[in-house]
């Protein structure tokens, strides 16, 4: 299910991850709970001059796997101009063929700038936006007895192993894992603990952990594609 690109707010949330900026105009953009294999972010336009922008237009080049979501061909023109030290908030929408395909999409904002001539100036920030597997899990409750049952069934066909250095202490690398990747601690006992999530598709992944001097994560899944993202 595709969202339409018409979500405008006028209060913008502090946080997010810089798209793009200049000495003018700041893009900020926050991650929604995907839906299967659609992706909507909330971008945040923060005006940091002292003049006003208008005509701002937002786009990102289609890739063989994701499309920005149009009403029309072309960019987005944004229905707000921005006033010196304000800022605005606007949702698009990514549709994706897969999920478990890491890309970079390569984007551009364009906009016009007041200057002192009682004029404008037109100027652009690219920007390259990042998409991994982490964007597409979600938190999901698991018991002990069901995490049991799913690593003893034949459900999670793929499975992968990976080992790291421990440069924390353990408890800053269980929170830091967990919640990166969107996982619920199932069980945590010395030196090891148990994690469970699943995908916008309902792929489910069960991780464990063993720190003792590295960091060894043991992962299962239903599909290999899900752990070569990973």
């Amino acid at each position: 299910m595709s969202l339409e690109e018409n979500g405008v707010s006028s209060s913008v949330s502090p946080a997010g991850v810089v798209l793009g900026e200049d000495e003018s105009l700041s893009v900020r953009y926050h991650p929604h709970v995907p839906s299967h294999s659609n992706l909507a972010l909330s971008l945040d336009f923060s005006n940091t001059s002292s003049h006003n922008i208008s005509n701002i237009q937002f786009d990102i080049s289609d890739s063989i796997n994701t499309k920005l979501v149009r009403s029309s061909p072309g960019s987005l023109s944004l229905p707000f101009t921005l006033a010196s030290g304000q800022a605005s908030s606007f949702t698009i929408s990514l549709d994706l063929q897969s999920i478990y395909i890491s890309q970079k999409l390569r984007g551009s904002v364009t906009y016009f700038i007041d200057n002192a001539s009682d004029g404008k100036d037109e100027k652009i920030i690219n920007f390259t936006l990042p998409l991994n597997l982490a964007l597409f899990i979600v938190s999901a409750p698991c018991t002990e007895d069901q995490f049991t049952d799913l690593i003893a069934s034949n459900n999670l066909e793929a499975s992968g192993a990976v080992t790291l250095p421990l440069l924390s202490s353990t408890d800053h690398c269980i929170e830091h894992f967990s919640s990166s990747f969107k996982l619920t601690v199932v069980e945590k006992v010395e030196g090891a603990v148990s994690l469970y999530g699943k995908t916008s598709r309902d792929d489910e992944l069960c991780v464990l952990m063993k720190l003792n001097g590295n960091i060894s994560i043991d992962i299962k899944g239903r599909i290999t594609s899900l752990l070569i993202a990973l």
